[in-house]
């Protein structure tokens, strides 16, 4: 295997493996690493419709329809008419879906610190980002990275 076939898959794997360990963290609280996703952008910019939303998701590339039905039904989130055009529904957390804000941040910040202490220092994680910001120049994906860093 080449060195750019390597590196291919091993991005492929570790964003898997990643998941996969993040939702295993998350399993108490009953929800994906993509439904903390919801939950933790509409807790920093609600209300959202659908469509401003799925701008912001770096889980979805598609409509986000069928995970945010999921926590429609898990009463996590609810949709209600916009104030400024009722023709457009827009998303909130609902109180039991806000509960879970403190939480999933909690286990966020262990996963990330599973990640930093993998990857030693700081020069490494910089590395890291700064290859792969270059990777995804001129994207969706860059203009979803760049949205979600300026909402905080």
């Amino acid at each position: 295997m080449n060195k750019i076939s390597l590196f291919r898959y091993l991005i492929k794997s570790a964003e898997r493996e990643g998941t996969n360990k993040l939702n295993k963290m998350l399993e108490p609280l009953n929800i994906t690493a993509n439904q903390s996703e919801v939950l933790i952008i509409l807790a920093e910019t609600e209300p959202l419709s659908l469509k401003e939303l799925g701008d912001l998701l770096i889980c979805e590339r598609k409509s986000p329809s069928r995970l945010i039905q999921k926590l429609v039904d898990k009463e996590l989130i609810y949709k209600s008419l916009s104030l400024e055009d009722n023709r457009k529904a827009v998303l909130h957390l609902t109180k039991e879906g806000r509960e879970l804000i403190p939480q999933i941040n909690q286990i966020e910040e262990r996963f990330n610190c599973s990640i930093s202490q993998a990857l030693y220092d700081n020069e490494s994680i910089d590395t890291l980002i700064s290859t792969f910001l270059e990777y995804i120049k001129g994207t969706e994906s860059e203009v979803k990275i760049e949205k979600r860093q300026n909402m905080k």
